[in-house]
């Protein structure tokens, strides 16, 4: 069976090539494995993947042990997303406003000086945002760029309060270049992936200061990226539903409720896939020993009729609830 390697897995694949150090190398590694194709014909290829990734994180842990503390955030919830963005932007007061973290808020620049995680829910599920250290060519950490490259999506977190936040685009964007770390729009559910990039939002922060939406009308104007564009006020809380929203649309994953033979579905904990993933790929996520046993499923939601048996290949959706049939 052909593999079918996408131009976002080749792209991966040349940086890992040329990839110097080892958080670099996990990097790409844990890219590439997030968007080769899930099939048999890619079996090998995905435990190679897992092999090399496994060994370069064991090899990271004992240095990390050696040198002191680790400041890679572990990705935990249905997709990890970093704050990203220039000091004084607004970063904390965001992770605040939806999470139920408390970083560290004040008006002066570079408060956060380590990584900061919280969970925000949505719908039955909770994505990780992670508030790094400002991106500043002043100075700014590695681990920054290492947590970066290795998360599932960014926001771009801009102030409108600024002397001039199309400029601060310009130099945040250009910065990460310098470390070869692209910024790419999000792409709604269906679309194939681009040609590589983390795939991002733009946050247009502190619309308290900017009441009649000028200044932001004539940012929107200037900026020459393709980003998706938010307007918020994240100390006053506006705007906050729509970019949630969109958040749990970056990820591309799908949430799939489990049902036990002659009880009601778990409606309170989905578990999340990627989107595409099939019957068979639910079964080996509920536990790795299912997908030697499987024999069918019986679906409501995308099935022709509530209850329908499917075949292990069948897609699901969104909302899918799934009755696994064991031999």
């Amino acid at each position: 069976m052909p593999a079918n390697l996408s131009p976002e897995y080749f792209k991966a694949e040349q940086e890992y090539r040329v990839a110097r150090t080892p958080e670099e190398k996990l990097a790409c590694l844990e890219r590439m494995l997030s968007v080769i194709p899930k099939h048999k014909g890619t079996d090998r290829m995905q435990a190679d993947l897992k092999r090399r990734i496994a060994g370069l994180r064991d090899t990271l842990e004992r240095r990390s042990k050696k040198k002191g503390p680790s400041y890679r955030v572990k990705p935990e919830g249905a997709g990890q997303v970093m704050l990203v963005g220039p000091p004084n932007s607004g970063k904390s007061t965001l992770l605040a406003a939806l999470t139920h973290a408390e970083p560290v808020i004040a008006d002066y620049p570079c408060t956060t000086r380590e990584p900061v995680p919280g969970m925000a829910p949505y719908e039955g599920i909770q994505i990780q945002l992670v508030d790094l250290p400002p991106v500043w060519r002043e100075h700014c950490e590695s681990f920054v760029f290492d947590n970066i490259r290795a998360c599932d999506g960014a926001l771009v977190v801009l102030d409108l309060g600024a002397a001039d936040p199309v400029r601060d685009l310009t130099d945040t964007l250009a910065f990460l270049r310098e470390k070869h770390i692209e910024l790419a729009p999000a792409r709604r559910n269906g679309e194939p992936p681009g040609a590589g990039g983390i795939e991002s939002l733009l946050v247009l922060n502190k619309s308290d200061l900017d009441p009649d939406g000028e200044v932001a009308r004539l940012a929107r104007e200037m900026m020459d990226v393709p980003l998706p564009v938010h307007v918020i006020s994240a100390r006053e809380r506006t705007g906050l539903t729509e970019l949630v929203a969109d958040l749990f649309r970056l990820l591309h994953v799908v949430r799939i409720y489990s049902k036990q033979p002659g009880t009601p579905p778990d409606l309170d904990s989905p578990y999340t896939l990627p989107v595409g993933s099939t019957a068979l790929d639910f079964a080996a996520h509920v536990h790795k020993d299912f997908a030697d046993h499987f024999r069918g499923a019986r679906v409501w939601g995308s099935a022709k009729f509530d209850g329908q048996t499917v075949q292990r290949d069948h897609v699901l959706a969104d909302r899918d609830v799934v009755e696994l049939t064991m031999q």
